[in-house]
């Protein structure tokens, strides 16, 4: 929840996602049928921005932002659903490893769940504190159908989507343009901005990309 401090910070975030071994969570979760990611919309749908570089692993450069950011001894949850996915074989295996990593960057999480539909439900509460393990599969090969369901300021009010109640104006201005747009590579330019821009708010930890056969 990027509205509740301190992951309001975006540096705050960005440690959190140098501090988890992603790699590793796709080899024991996925099982060969998943790739780390570094967007939140999959390398295979077009305008995927593969210019963008990802955090590189670092739990003590994790640490020192944390540190510097003037976040210490941070304590926090790690929701895992409580159902398996197409998008997510394994949540609480997935929630015990981010558990492990962000012990070495000095954080404390403790893991939590709830029923499926209670869980769905809490996910969307404005106070929640917390991360929480959710995914998403695609229905019509548009990167709208990822980023403006997922990460716009519309999908972040009540009964929306967007469960880190991110809202960057910019980001959003972006998706609107695009939406309005009927050139392709008008478009693609769009979306390919708005990717630089969550990646350098960091509103998520985007783990893996799943193949689904």
């Amino acid at each position: 929840n990027t509205e509740v401090a301190p992951f309001d910070k975006p540096e705050v975030r960005k440690a959190l996602n140098m501090a988890m071994n992603k790699q590793a969570i796709v080899d024991a979760v996925f099982q060969g049928m998943g790739q780390v990611a570094k967007n939140p919309i999959p390398p295979t749908m077009w305008s995927y921005n593969d210019a963008i570089k990802d955090d590189p692993y670092d739990p003590e450069a994790a640490k020192a932002a944390l540190a510097e950011a003037g976040v210490e001894n941070l304590q926090m949850e790690i929701w895992a659903m409580p159902v398996q996915r197409p998008y997510m074989p394994n949540a609480r295996r997935t929630a015990e490893l981010m558990q492990e990593d962000l012990s070495k960057a000095g954080v404390q999480a403790s893991i939590v769940s709830y029923e499926w539909g209670e869980y769905l439900s809490k996910s969307m509460d404005p106070g929640r504190a917390g991360a929480v393990i959710l995914g998403w599969t695609g229905d019509n090969g548009d990167p709208d159908n990822f980023l403006s369901v997922l990460l716009s300021c519309d999908s972040a009010k009540e009964g929306g989507a967007n469960r880190a109640f991110w809202c960057n104006e910019e980001f959003s201005g972006l998706l609107e343009q695009a939406k309005q747009a009927s050139d392709p590579a008008e478009r693609t330019k769009l979306y390919e901005q708005a990717q630089v821009i969550f990646k350098d708010q960091a509103p998520w930890a985007t783990l893996a990309h799943s193949t689904v056969v």
